[in-house]
């Protein structure tokens, strides 16, 4: 598949799993912007033959050459980008708000973040199931580009998510869906919509 660019997004979920339940954070159509966008990349490895003939390739099912996907936000407050990268420290400070915090890269022995991966589900505008959701199930995002501060009233970012293959070995025990990916519907026999709170997909109710 190549990339895909997502766009007309209505919510960005980020969501760790804790044992017990999903710790949710969400970035809602204030956070995104009218450019927000979500880019995508899954490209199958191929098996290439030659013959006489020729040189053909085919997909190899199952296995990825490149598997890759990135958002552009808004930067208004840091706590938005710190949630995301699951560094954000909040502040306790007497009449601190909801804003107030850091993220600092010398405030324990990982300096890449807590290490429990991120489950990413994009959900698009005016969808009242999960037909046009992108989920990206474990995730361990980073800013790879430079941050402009200054260069216009709200700055924009892009995080990079670093999307993981699923491997059954090692992670079919975590807690995390059984699979890398998916795009569009959760569930095939009963329309399902992302619940923003909870972190769970649950049927939707007809009116």
């Amino acid at each position: 598949m190549a990339t895909k660019t997502i766009t007309q997004l209505h919510r960005i979920s980020f969501s760790r799993w804790t044992g017990s339940a999903w710790t949710v954070v969400n970035f809602e159509p204030d956070d995104l912007g009218q450019e927000t966008q979500a880019t995508v990349n899954i490209a199958p490895r191929k098996a290439a033959r030659s013959s006489s003939v020729g040189t053909t390739n085919k997909p190899i099912p199952g296995t990825f050459d490149e598997f890759t996907a990135s958002i552009t936000i808004l930067l208004g407050y840091w706590k938005a980008l710190g949630q995301a990268l699951g560094v954000w420290n909040a502040a306790t400070y007497a009449n601190a708000d909801a804003n107030a915090g850091n993220m600092t890269d010398g405030a324990g022995a990982d300096l890449c973040g807590d290490g429990v991966p991120v489950r990413v589900v994009v959900q698009g505008i005016c969808d009242d199931g999960s037909t046009a959701d992108v989920e990206l199930t474990r995730c361990f995002p980073s800013i790879d580009d430079d941050i402009e501060i200054g260069a216009s009233d709200t700055s924009e970012i892009t995080i990079a998510l670093n999307p993981q293959i699923y491997n059954s070995t090692t992670m079919s025990t975590d807690g995390y869906p059984a699979y890398s990916y998916k795009l569009g519907d959760n569930d095939l026999t009963t329309n399902k919509r992302y619940n923003a709170t909870t972190g769970q997909y649950a049927p939707v109710t007809e009116s």
